[in-house]
């Protein structure tokens, strides 16, 4: 029954694509793990499981994924300390990939890539190919911290920073959670198939997606000036994203090309519009190490969902501080720049300036692509179904452009103490949290307006309702400009509902929709760090079933899109189970940071 598990044995055709873009390890079994986590409905997408398999964790299915991913390499120090029992080593070796990275010392990515990672290989379906790859699985010598102890690495020595090797599990159970919970709510991202836990704190962690290359392996040969390798790389991402029938590309080189050039225009561009509006902190920079090249989340480390437009936010990773919220768009620009000249160059020979390429026509489909999107969110945030967006968009064109104006004068109010450390960066927050005025808005004009159009509710009032609790006295403070806002605010939102019905049905359901979309308990950046943190505690009190269970239920809980959102309910809580238990502590600690970063 689980025969394909065997496919994944280290081969992968990038061997043939980029004879020097990996490192090959051999690899052991690694003794001691239990599976704590099985992504069921990924896995029968990707054929390794029968469609009717039950979401059931049976001995043999256990067994397949130790096989398959309970492993850790042989590296240079295993090597040179010698006496590995060669019946543990797997036939044939895995790749650590070669790829730019901005926080490794070597900037050209002649010795950097994945520095405790492994790809297990492709998995073909009747649809599409994918890439699977494992986390944990040992140091290799392209982690910024090898380079620093200039020497073999053993696994588990942590003593030069990044260069251990291991994953935690509290990050391997964050992943999972909010990449799952993302991918539900439509969101491009990478996706875990399975979690293994060793007891000792650490975990290896499975992903998988259509695609795993990411702009890094492409842009390393760009970096390096090698026209073969970029070529080569470059040409087999695209034919990938053709073969999994993501584009439709002609076969004219030039041409080619170009509409590639469309399609990732268009991907970035959506990604970087999502993250802003939902308050998605992805740290982009040049070497397109945080993203994969089809526009997609990938490593979750540094992924932080904000309860507000905390735009001020950087993530400080000892020797540099990231890029801002608002900042994503303009790296995320940047690199289908740099796509361009990649382009450019694989299909002349000739690498020119980048600087060269900033008029190029994807770029202005990137603008165009990323306003589309972010328009849409707003939109989505207040409630509006997609036809009613659409709507909006032929004969609304003033009315969303006056609300979105008004909203952002909101978003953009900061506390009066002014820039805050934080335990993992800075930031200056917000003052109010949109989500909740979206909320409770509609609510109020069908309750206590009695749908009429034109009330509205009192300036004060509007202010209070969207007020963070930190916020001071001083900052709440009501002016004769922030009154004049609240009432054009008001204004606004009740012309731009107006335009797809009638007022007091439109109200109905942007309170419906808008409870859901905006729910506050969802999971902000310190909220998944406490809800992991609550699983990883109870996580031996329970059965692997209803640990298994209660992952699933707190996916549900987030997948905030109405008709599909899966609330907690006083079922889920009541009685003293340990699963009970656990769903209890994970409301509280969603009621305790619903509206920090």
């Amino acid at each position: 029954m689980y025969e394909k598990f065997k496919c994944l044995d280290g081969q992968h055709p990038w061997r043939e694509v980029s004879p020097d873009g990996y490192v090959d390890y051999h690899a052991r079994t690694r003794p001691g793990g239990r599976v704590v986590y099985f992504n069921y409905d990924l896995a029968r997408e990707l054929e390794l499981i029968p469609a009717n398999h039950a979401d059931q964790l049976t001995r043999s299915l256990e067994q397949s994924i130790l096989d398959t991913f309970a492993l850790q390499i042989i590296n240079e120090y295993d090597l040179a300390k010698g006496g590995i029992d060669q019946k543990t080593v797997r036939p044939h070796p895995y790749m650590a990939t070669r790829y730019l990275q901005a926080q490794h010392k070597d900037k050209r990515g002649l010795n950097s890539g994945d520095g405790r990672a492994i790809w297990n290989g492709c998995i073909k379906t009747a649809k599409k190919m994918y890439d699977v790859s494992s986390r944990g699985t040992g140091a290799t010598r392209l982690s910024p911290g090898a380079q620093i102890a200039d020497g073999p690495v053993k696994t588990g020595d942590d003593s030069w920073g990044y260069s251990c090797g291991r994953a935690d599990l509290d990050e391997m159970l964050g992943t999972a959670l909010m990449s799952e919970a993302f991918h539900k709510s439509g969101f491009p991202t990478e996706r875990t198939l399975a979690i293994i836990d060793f007891s000792d704190g650490t975990a290896i962690g499975v992903r998988a997606a259509p695609n795993l290359i990411r702009p890094a392996h492409i842009f390393r040969y760009l970096k390096q000036g090698r026209h073969a390798g970029l070529k080569a790389s470059l040409d087999y991402f695209i034919d990938r994203q053709v073969a999994n029938g993501e584009w439709t590309l002609p076969r004219d080189p030039k041409e080619r090309y170009r509409r590639a050039l469309t399609y990732i225009a268009r991907a970035y561009g959506k990604l970087a519009a999502i993250c802003e509006e939902e308050y998605i902190f992805n740290w982009l920079a040049w070497d397109g190490d945080n993203i994969l090249a089809s526009g997609a989340i990938l490593d979750y480390g540094s992924i932080r969902q904000f309860a507000a437009k905390h735009d001020k936010y950087r993530y400080d990773d000892t020797d540099r501080f990231s890029s801002t919220l608002t900042e994503q768009r303009f790296w995320a620009r940047e690199l289908v720049k740099v796509f361009a000249q990649a382009a450019h160059f694989a299909r002349t020979g000739r690498k020119l300036n980048l600087q060269l390429f900033r008029t190029e026509n994807c770029l202005e489909q990137f603008d165009a692509f990323f306003e589309r999107e972010r328009e849409w969110r707003i939109l989505w945030r207040l409630g509006f179904t997609s036809e009613q967006i659409e709507t909006l968009r032929k004969r609304g064109r003033s009315e969303i452009g006056d609300l979105r104006r008004a909203l952002s004068f909101f978003e953009e109010v900061k506390v009066n103490r002014g820039m805050e450390k934080l335990a993992d960066g800075i930031t200056h927050s917000p003052v109010f949290l949109i989500r909740n005025l979206l909320r409770e808005l509609p609510a109020f004009y069908l309750n206590e307006c009695g749908a009429k159009f034109g009330r509205m509710m009192d300036p004060q009032r509007f202010c209070q309702t969207m007020a963070a609790s930190y916020a001071s006295r001083r900052d709440l403070k009501m002016t004769a400009t922030r009154n004049a806002r609240a009432i054009n605010f008001q204004k606004c939102y009740q012309r731009l509902a107006a335009v797809v019905g009638r007022y007091e049905d439109v109200l109905k359901q942007l309170s419906e929709r808008s409870a859901v979309i905006n729910y506050e308990r969802r999971m902000t950046g310190n909220a998944i760090i406490n809800v992991v943190n609550e699983i990883a505690t109870m996580k031996d009190d329970l059965s692997r079933k209803e640990l298994q269970r209660t992952m699933e239920r707190f996916i549900e809980s987030q997948v905030l899109v109405p008709g599909r959102w899966k609330p907690v309910t006083p079922e889920d809580i009541k009685g003293n189970s340990a699963r009970s238990q656990l769903i209890r502590a994970i409301e509280n600690e969603l009621e305790e940071c619903k509206e920090f970063i």
